[in-house]
């Protein structure tokens, strides 16, 4: 199935790749990590440039938080509830998206995009039920799709020799995505930590007061 989406994206490049993507988000099984992997890897040996295609992506996740949002917003709790209904698994995921709503707020939007991207496409329309405001939910989804879409872009044309084994790796986005994303925190807190260290360190070496000269 994922050759033959791979098989698509250098016939009809960003359009078809901004497509499943959006259909992805919206809870529609399809490879999206894959495809933004292969499109980065394209973008490496240039035959699609990165930029748009990265913002291509991302317009097109944006859109679909914005259907899921807006849904659950209109249809309110009963929408939720028959959407529920559809099927067990459905509703699990559905009762998982309430429960990681409730307990970490706006924050759950923002790592459903990228950490907990199972739940993504439900808690979409759950956030839009519960009446949580319009712009904050909109500013977290951004912000976690921009962490979703240049990653995987970025790992494509990083590593595009290597695309491959990439797509292994990345299979597990949970775990892969989390690494890295506290790997820099851990590099931006101990650098915070060295300079300020170092700033101290000059501070008191310039404030330390000089011994008088003993005279001969």
């Amino acid at each position: 199935m994922n050759e033959q989406f791979l098989a698509l994206v250098p016939v009809y490049g960003i359009p078809v790749m901004a497509l499943i993507v959006f259909l992805a988000c919206l809870g529609i099984p399809m490879p999206a990590a894959v495809i933004m992997l292969f499109g980065g890897s394209l973008a490496a040996s240039g035959d699609l440039p990165m930029l748009p295609t990265i913002l291509a992506c991302l317009a097109a996740a944006c859109t679909s938080d914005q259907i899921g949002y807006w849904v659950g917003r209109k249809g309110g709790a009963k929408y939720l509830a028959r959407f529920a209904a559809r099927g067990p698994k459905r509703q699990r995921l559905v009762d998982r998206a309430q429960d990681y709503l409730e307990r970490r707020g706006v924050f759950a939007i923002f790592f459903t995009r990228w950490l907990l991207a199972q739940i993504s496409p439900y808690i979409n329309p759950v956030a839009g039920a519960a009446g949580m405001r319009w712009r904050a939910f909109t500013i977290a989804a951004i912000c976690g799709q921009t962490v979703w879409v240049s990653t995987y872009n970025l790992l494509g044309f990083m590593f595009s020799r290597n695309i491959i084994a990439v797509a292994h790796v990345a299979g597990n986005a949970t775990g892969f995505l989390a690494a890295g994303v506290i790997s820099l925190a851990l590099f931006w807190y101990i650098t915070r930590v060295l300079h300020f260290s170092l700033k101290k360190r000059r501070r008191k070496r310039y404030l330390k007061p000089r011994g008088r000269r003993s005279r001969n």
